[in-house]
């Protein structure tokens, strides 16, 4: 299924509802548990997908386990205040932040990761206009990040539908996440049945929870520069 670039989170809810196949009332916080201030993006992320434990044993109490892999969103317990924005985003090192302004059902994402690698950043920048296009791309390469089986593909693929024998699906393509806009699309998803494989910043990484994927093509899977993660 091909998640639409739109205001809305309905499509990701499926994807995830899908991919997981175990969900429970239990996985979303209570709406009058969260934050009113949030913008409406983050409350219905938060309803949803607020505390979905995975068994993983995830490092942030309380806190949603599918979303923790590489990136972390912060419970609703753990939002930070910075003046009139919220912090909702760490990086895993927390070597940088995102955030969000209150009171806004329209907020930009502001990100400080450009500090990293600019020494004449200052601060923060607005790194998308849509929260929602934000939260796709990050939601999806935590998917990713928490498969069971994840491999990285060390060698660039031509033709990714030669992975494997059945047709794949585009999941979401041209995603944009903590890079500025003018810098390009950083993310790209695609499906097929119960693996999932992400191209971010040229490279290619493939993930599945099951033991051993009936629809992967051994023969060039095998062919391929590939190191297991997990």
């Amino acid at each position: 299924m091909l998640l639409k670039d739109t205001e809305q989170l309905n499509d990701l809810r499926d994807f995830l509802t899908n991919w997981y196949s175990d969900y429970d009332d239990s996985y979303g916080v209570p709406v009058e548990e969260i934050p009113i201030y949030l913008p409406k993006a983050l409350r219905e992320l938060y309803a949803f997908a607020g505390r979905w434990r995975d068994g993983s044993d995830g490092h942030l109490e309380n806190s949603p386990e599918i979303f923790q892999h590489q990136d972390c969103l912060l419970s609703v317990e753990q939002l930070r205040r910075d003046g009139d924005r919220i912090i909702f985003l760490d990086e895993n090192q927390s070597c940088w932040d995102c955030q969000v302004e209150a009171n806004n059902d329209n907020s930009p994402v502001y990100c400080n990761q450009c500090m990293l690698w600019d020494d004449n950043a200052k601060g923060y920048i607005i790194i998308n206009n849509s929260l929602y296009h934000f939260l796709k791309s990050f939601c999806l390469q935590e998917v990713v990040f928490g498969c069971k089986n994840l491999y990285a593909i060390g060698e660039e693929i031509d033709n990714i539908q030669e992975l494997f024998d059945r047709p794949i699906e585009k999941v979401w393509v041209n995603g944009y996440y903590i890079n500025p806009k003018e810098d390009g699309p950083t993310h790209s998803f695609y499906c097929c049945e119960n693996v999932l494989v992400m191209i971010t910043h040229g490279e290619y990484w493939l993930g599945y929870n099951c033991e051993r994927p009936t629809v992967l093509n051994y023969n060039v899977f095998s062919s391929l520069k590939s190191t297991k993660i997990i």
